[in-house]
């Protein structure tokens, strides 16, 4: 068992220095007050370990009742590393009760294209996203990086977002986004075990993915003239040094760098840079 650090929250006292729960301070204009004595101005204290004796506790029954239980985890496994303590917020609560809402719409969305039963896959491109998703989702999880597993959920539904377009058959749209979704089991529990009843998947063992779809085609070379990065050029994967130069050669934005310059030496490490002595 890997558990989080201590929830943090900041602490309120009145002006008669007794402890104020959250619950008994609202903010008027850029001033925190007292919710039953608005002329008694509230004193912030730094932020501490949630405790009774401070009052510094939210309770778990309002915020679940307000946000629900996968925002509550959700916010605290964004928040920091887990060996790290969480500091409370609303705004960060709030933040990922909405980010959850997007969620739920993207399963909407996903439903609606699979009932459109295009008859053809446009594209693969789902297909190796998820496949690199599930890799990720994995060695994060083994890693305990949740924070970056959140980020991971935010990549794809952005990835979704623009790729939904690009008309895939309801058993490629169907098949790629309940592996995500039992990726998803272990952080948002509810939502996803919603998505994957609707979507009428009863197996849920944790999905594999395939080395040789890692792979990319195509990757960024760095280039640098004279030991400093001026820009980054999308090429073929084992491409050439001197098919490399002569895109280099077309680019406008590096021409300003090289024109009437001699290149004295070129040092190309193959599928990562190529750096430009002149």
């Amino acid at each position: 068992l890997f558990t989080q650090g201590m929830v943090c929250h900041e602490t309120y006292k009145d002006e008669s220095n007794n402890w104020l729960s959250p619950d008994e301070v609202e903010k008027i204009g850029n001033k925190l007050v007292k919710k039953n004595d608005k002329t008694n101005i509230v004193k912030v204290g730094p932020s501490e370990s949630m405790s009774k004796s401070k009052k510094n506790v939210i309770d778990p029954e309002y915020i679940i009742n307000n946000y629900g239980a996968d925002a509550v985890r959700l916010f605290i496994l964004s928040d920091s590393p887990p060996e790290k303590d969480v500091q409370w917020s609303d705004e960060g609560i709030a933040s990922s009760h909405k980010f959850i809402q997007k969620l739920w719409s993207l399963n909407q969305k996903i439903l609606d294209e699979i009932n459109k039963d295009h008859k053809e896959d446009k594209s693969d491109e789902l297909i190796k996203f998820t496949n690199k998703l599930i890799k990720k989702m994995t060695n994060n999880l083994d890693n305990f990086s949740y924070n970056i597993l959140i980020a991971n959920l935010h990549e794809m539904q952005n990835f979704f977002s623009k790729e939904l377009n690009a008309n895939y058959t309801p058993k490629t749209l169907k098949g790629n986004f309940s592996k995500i979704l039992i990726t998803m089991l272990p952080i948002v529990p509810h939502l996803s075990s919603e998505c994957l009843k609707i979507l009428n998947v009863n197996n849920t063992k944790w999905p594999d993915y395939d080395e040789k779809l890692l792979i990319e085609e195509q990757i960024n070379y760095v280039i640098q003239i004279n030991g400093k990065k001026r820009a980054l050029i999308l090429a073929k994967r084992d491409i050439l040094e001197n098919d490399l130069v002569d895109i280099i050669d077309r680019e406008e934005n590096l021409k300003k760098y090289l024109f009437g310059k001699q290149i004295k030496k070129k040092i190309f490490v193959p599928n990562k840079l190529i750096n430009i002595i002149i």
